[in-house]
């Protein structure tokens, strides 16, 4: 499962119970998501998988997208909040730099996610340089 950087997407503009957010069908890596805005998994149904139906903090089965907006619903794992009549989509594209720009939020250094401190580790081992695999002091067996 590939996570998308969210600084370089364009999203649809929506309102979530009339509060400015942003939706994309894509799985954004949270870690690149600024301090101030929430991020929610968006989950559709069996029926339809595709369907704008129920927020979430993480989805894994029947995921239709995510939503990244200013308004904290302070779900706890497993907890959900219905959405399908509370969605309203704005007719417009637009980037996390104009959305925070838009609505005068503050864009913060990206946190450093896992994968970007495991992709850092991975690019030091194999730039460091490594003794012989026996040394001198080392009998051979």
């Amino acid at each position: 499962m590939k996570l998308m950087d969210a600084r370089k997407e364009t999203f649809d503009h929506i309102e979530l119970f009339d509060a400015p957010a942003m939706f994309t069908n894509l799985r954004i890596d949270r870690s690149t998501v600024p301090d101030g805005l929430f991020c929610y998994d968006v989950r559709g149904t069996g029926d339809d998988p595709g369907g704008l139906t129920v927020i979430e903090p993480f989805v894994a089965v029947n995921h239709a997208g995510m939503i990244i907006g200013i308004e904290d619903y302070m779900l706890e794992r497993g907890q959900a909040k219905y959405i399908a009549t509370h969605i309203n989509f704005l007719g417009d594209e637009i980037t996390l730099d104009e959305f925070c720009a838009k609505h005068g939020i503050e864009i913060s250094e990206p946190k450093k996610g896992v994968l970007e401190s495991l992709r850092e580790n991975r690019e030091k081992v194999d730039k460091a340089p490594f003794a012989s695999k026996r040394d001198n002091n080392t009998p051979e067996r």
